[in-house]
């Protein structure tokens, strides 16, 4: 008994002492969250990246790919450049009827985007061609993506200053002809040559897992082997090259396993002997990055093609007069499928969530958790804090409303007598927040809803429904008090901490970066938008109230 009453006392001491410096100890952890994101990018927190899978073994093999076969990459390398000219179909025709010469069993697949609303138009169509090396040792079921798309991610770097990924399909090609001749694969390899640049890829993607798109026509795919367990991608538009980029992506959240990116970075390293980078190369401060051309725009449209896919990256090869080229990347790519051909299952003990620094430091999603949950922390504190200060208010004004009435009707009221009516103007209160905190999410799901169904994305900076939508969103609070008023001087004191734990519940949310990429719209017309209409409410509330 002594025990629990020393227990209660010491939980009520520590909860005065927050109540009492909430606001202190809420700037406190803000401003630690955001020194903690000062911090992230150096060395403090990160860790040398390691290899959790041991059946790997990255750059133990003995590579083949010779002279010879750069030789042959470079004839196909002049084909590819021929077939600029040519139309998807035929383009598809050509290189399937070459895959095929190799002994490979091959298809090809159209599609077709259209855009979504009452005047459908297409925007997006074109002809995926893939073949499968079948492994001579298995059954079937597990399976390896090499693939190159047939535009570049950087357009003008080709040899023409077009976007053709000439030597990325050319290395497909000639890889697709050497590759077959081993025996010892343990999992089939899919070769793909996607059109476009992302379209195909995600139509090609959808088509294999049996996936449908309500503004998506393909053709099926008949020619299918087992579940892709890792996927490569080659991006060499030029001649040569100076470094490699290693591009990865994910979906909801999850990136691709980083013992798959360790793999190819110690393989581009060492094997390769060439630099490695991950994502882009260091861009002028100077250069805006909502411009279309900026290469992290790309990025935007990767995520918005995402499909359901395994462990995926992408090798860019950065144009450059030398001194890399067609042995360096085939060296690559074959020391890395041999790698991959040695694992037993899936890859999953590594992390998936994660922030690479460079291709030998990261940050595992317990260390940059960190900001999020201080900010989260903070703005809920304080809003437990406000909502405490708040009650006592309430019960305040409810005692002197009772004491008043007690005075002028004492027969009717008594001092021990609660107040219904104030508690339920109380509760009126409470109401008429949450109402409006749940009206500005709705909002912004419907404006959202209309910008994807009725504005083509290449008019977007023209359409009027940007604006329109602009305008709702910012004339929201207005609109709010002046059609639905708060009945009380002291709503704010209840909308206020509801706004705050609100906002520190959904600070860990909009915290992940492919939520700040992929899903920006979204995250930001529904989720973002409303908390800033609520922060202009209580200020208004505040001023006006």
């Amino acid at each position: 008994m002594e025990n629990e009453i020393k227990r209660f006392n010491r939980r009520k001491l520590l909860t005065s002492f927050i109540t009492s410096h909430a606001t202190q100890l809420s700037s406190l952890l803000i401003l630690a969250a955001y020194l903690a994101g000062f911090i992230l990018p150096t060395d403090l927190l990160s860790r040398s990246t390691y290899l959790s899978e041991n059946a790997i073994l990255p750059g133990q093999v003995n590579t083949y790919w010779s002279w010879d076969h750069v030789h042959k990459a470079d004839r196909y390398a002049d084909l590819v450049d021929q077939w600029r000219g040519f139309d998807s179909v035929q383009r598809a025709t050509q290189i399937k009827r070459l895959l095929q010469s190799f002994g490979l069993r091959s298809q090809t697949q159209s599609y077709a985007f259209s855009s979504i609303g009452t005047d459908s138009q297409i925007i997006s169509n074109g002809t995926n061609v893939h073949a499968i090396l079948h492994a001579p040792r298995t059954d079937g079921s597990e399976a390896l993506v090499l693939m190159a798309s047939w535009q570049t991610r950087k357009p003008g770097s080709d040899i023409r200053g077009a976007n053709i990924n000439v030597r990325g399909v050319a290395s497909v090609l000639a890889l697709a002809e050497y590759l077959i001749t081993f025996n010892l694969w343990s999992k089939d390899i899919i070769f793909l040559i996607a059109d476009g640049y992302l379209d195909g890829t995600h139509a090609w993607l959808k088509a294999y897992h049996g996936l449908s798109q309500s503004n998506l026509k393909m053709e099926a795919l008949e020619l299918k082997t087992g579940s892709i367990w890792a996927a490569l991608n080659i991006d060499f538009p030029f001649h040569s090259f100076s470094h490699i980029g290693i591009d990865y992506e994910g979906i909801n959240g999850q990136l691709p396993n980083l013992d798959l990116i360790n793999t190819v970075a110690h393989i581009v390293r060492w094997t390769g002997s060439c630099p490695v980078t991950m994502h882009s190369e260091p861009l002028e401060p100077s250069y805006p990055s909502y411009l279309p051309d900026h290469p992290e725009a790309h990025h935007l449209d990767q995520k918005a093609y995402s499909a359901p896919t395994e462990s995926t990256i992408s090798l860019f090869a950065y144009p450059a007069d030398g001194p890399h080229g067609f042995h360096t990347i085939g060296t690559i790519i074959e020391s890395s499928l041999r790698s991959l051909n040695n694992l037993l299952e899936r890859l999953h003990q590594s992390f998936f969530l994660y922030l690479l620094q460079s291709e030998s430091k990261f940050l595992s999603v317990a260390m940059y958790l960190i900001v999020p949950l201080l900010i989260g922390i903070g703005l809920t504190i304080k809003g437990l804090a406000k909502w405490g200060i708040a009650n006592q208010e309430w019960e305040k004004l409810s005692s002197l409303q009772i004491n008043q009435k007690s005075l002028l009707s004492p027969e009717k009221f008594g001092l021990g007598t609660p107040n219904i009516q104030f508690e339920n103007q109380k509760g009126d209160e409470i109401i008429w927040s949450l109402s409006v905190i749940g009206f500005t999410h709705l909002v912004g799901a419907l404006v959202y809803t209309s910008l994807i169904r009725y504005i083509d994305p290449n008019q977007a900076r023209n359409s009027v429904q940007i604006y329109l939508s602009l305008l709702i969103l910012t004339s929201l609070p207005l609109l709010i008090l002046k059609f639905n008023p708060p009945r009380k001087m002291k709503t704010v004191m209840i909308f206020e901490p509801i706004q705050l734990m609100l906002s520190g519940d959904l600070s860990g949310v909009l915290y992940n970066h492919i939520v700040h990429e992929a899903w920006f719209l979204p995250v930001f017309v529904t989720l973002i938008a409303p908390l800033l209409v609520h922060s202009v409410i209580v200020r208004l509330l505040k001023t006006f109230y």
